[in-house]
């Protein structure tokens, strides 16, 4: 009986060790994956922030560009607004008046 005993105990701590260097080989190959999504994140993240960098580069440059062109058509929007305002003064205090009219009862109320 105690050589069955024995024998159990060996097969036992057998056991453990091939569990436990199973496990610690298991926990190596975790750690080396983890490493490589790591990486990969991080690769991913880099490439992520200089296209950003790139995309806001290239809208202020087209801003820059457009916005000559809208800054020119505004121009020539308040100067014929100007004149406008010039020839016939009464239809434009009028409306005015009316916005900030409405606007007031807009903004007033509860």
């Amino acid at each position: 009986m105690a050589f069955l005993s024995a024998r159990a105990l060996r097969h036992a701590e057998t056991v453990s060790e091939d569990t436990i260097d199973n496990l610690s080989r298991q926990i190596s190959l975790l750690r080396r994956e983890l490493a490589s999504v790591s990486e990969a994140v991080n690769d991913y993240s880099g490439n992520k922030l200089e296209s950003v960098q790139h995309s806001a580069l290239a809208l202020a440059r087209d801003l820059s560009h457009n916005g000559k062109d809208i800054a020119r058509h505004v121009s020539r929007q308040a100067r014929f607004a100007s004149k406008t305002v010039q020839s016939n003064p009464v239809p434009v205090v009028v409306a005015l008046g009316t916005i900030a009219l409405l606007s007031a009862f807009l903004f007033t109320r509860d």
